[in-house]
């Protein structure tokens, strides 16, 4: 089984809805793959995080007035079903409606929310290819990838080697042409420009804001950032750990689809990387919590004792 396989299957997985069969497939795969284990954490805390954080928040859910006219509406619609049918509709399916329904409403409210954010973000992202791939109008001027990594983290330096320079897609090939980190509108993007079907197309990495939030299910995976085009231009979308994945041009929307899934896999691996090594790196780190130095003077030589405690 593969790392998309998992991907795809991981929410029913968690949900308990897989054949017996499949879930082993799957712990299998766990077993081996610490990048896979580490998404199916985020999700596992997303679902539980969802849930407290629905049952903490009285604005999400449905409001009394709104339960108690559905409650009434399912048990006088059960009645004349009954009467019809001769048996009595039991009472807990009605609760279990309006419960059922005022989940979905706030789930509906929260995401609501969550994709006009992620537009926002799409629209500065075409800004990005407009004036930085099309017109080379940014104001600040860009700088290497090499030199991003180490003003502002790890993860840059992935883009230096993924994606390959040349790209075989479904349809045809893409070839790099530019890679840098830029700013606009305040955003910083890794950028990196291809030539792929006649036209220059933008693959834009940044930082999501509030990065500690797993990605929703589905959001791991390419997909149309919105079914119409944003400022002119196709985009396509997918979450990494902590970054947001755009790749934006004027190309067929499905074509982009296309690029953004021949590169996407790798991609989303080696960022998942960086950022799992990163962890580790904070863990080691976070471990000590005071060093202290003391000189002691012996005979004419110096020596430094460094005492270390643990948290």
């Amino acid at each position: 089984m593969e790392c998309r396989d998992v991907r795809e299957m991981a929410d029913s997985f968690l949900g308990e809805e897989l054949l017996t069969e499949t879930n082993h497939e799957i712990l299998r795969h766990l077993d081996t793959c610490p990048v896979c284990r580490a998404d199916l954490a985020g999700r596992r805390a997303l679902r539980e995080g969802v849930q407290r954080a629905f049952h903490r928040a009285p604005e999400l859910g449905a409001s009394p007035e709104f339960i108690a006219r559905l409650r009434n509406k399912l048990q006088d619609t059960a009645h004349q079903g009954s009467a019809r049918r001769g048996v009595r509709f039991p009472g807990w399916w009605a609760l279990a409606a309006t419960v059922l329904l005022a989940v979905a409403l706030g789930l509906a409210y929260r995401g609501r929310d969550r994709i006009t954010a992620t537009g926002a973000l799409a629209r500065v992202a075409v800004g990005d290819h407009r004036y930085c791939a099309l017109q080379f109008r940014l104001a600040e001027k860009p700088i290497s990838l090499e030199e991003a990594a180490q003003r502002y983290g790890a993860a840059y330096r992935v883009l230096e080697h993924l994606p390959a320079d040349d790209v075989m897609t479904a349809i045809g090939p893409a070839h790099v042409l530019e890679r840098h980190a830029c700013v606009y509108e305040g955003r910083r993007f890794a950028h990196i420009v291809f030539t792929y079907r006649g036209e220059r197309v933008s693959l834009l990495v940044t930082a999501v804001d509030g990065s500690v939030t797993p990605a929703l299910p589905g959001e791991t995976l390419p997909h149309l950032t919105s079914p119409s085009r944003i400022d002119g231009m196709s985009v396509v979308s997918f979450r990494a750990s902590r970054q947001m994945i755009f790749f934006a041009g004027d190309v067929v929307q499905n074509d982009l689809l296309m690029l953004a899934e021949a590169v996407g896999e790798p991609l989303y691996r080696g960022l998942a990387a960086t950022e799992s090594a990163g962890a580790r790196r904070r863990s080691r780190t976070s471990a000590v919590e005071d060093l202290y130095a003391l000189d002691l003077g012996i005979g004419s030589s110096s020596v430094s004792v460094h005492v270390f405690r643990a948290r």
